[in-house]
């Protein structure tokens, strides 16, 4: 069974704010919602502690790849707004500020698109170095 590289790097663009999995026999994204007492998120996570082999952690986008995604965004714009966004990227805590500085810039579309062909790769990847078969 293959998973779909959309659904997969939809998933990972939440991964900040949900936990999702990868089912590795049926190839869907199995995503815990962290409400308390939601029964659903219970029993998901029950089964993936109950069969954890058959279970694959998504990667946390925010803790790496958001920041890549952002320097290379930033590497591919003309001189000027490379700079003005790479001095914004040299500061601790910037990814607030990036975005802030996109939209100031006009660049919110573009910069949407950006991330979105960068998380296809990074599903891409993630698949092929987990094993997982994928459709584009």
């Amino acid at each position: 069974m293959n998973i779909k590289l959309t659904d997969l790097a939809a998933a990972i663009a939440r991964s900040d704010v949900v936990t999702s999995y990868i089912d590795t026999v049926s190839g869907r994204v199995l995503t815990i919602e962290s409400e308390a007492g939601d029964d659903a998120a219970f029993d998901h996570a029950m089964r993936i502690e109950e069969d954890f082999e058959r279970y694959i952690p998504l990667p946390d986008l925010y803790d790496a790849e958001e920041p890549r995604a952002m320097q290379a965004f930033a590497d591919a714009q003309p001189p000027e707004t490379k700079g003005r966004l790479a001095a914004i990227l040299a500061t601790p805590g910037a990814a607030p500020r990036f975005r802030r500085e996109v939209r100031h810039l006009l660049l919110e579309k573009k910069w949407q698109a950006f991330l979105h062909s960068h998380l296809l790769v990074v599903a891409k990847d993630f698949c092929e170095e987990n094993g997982i078969g994928y459709d584009i």
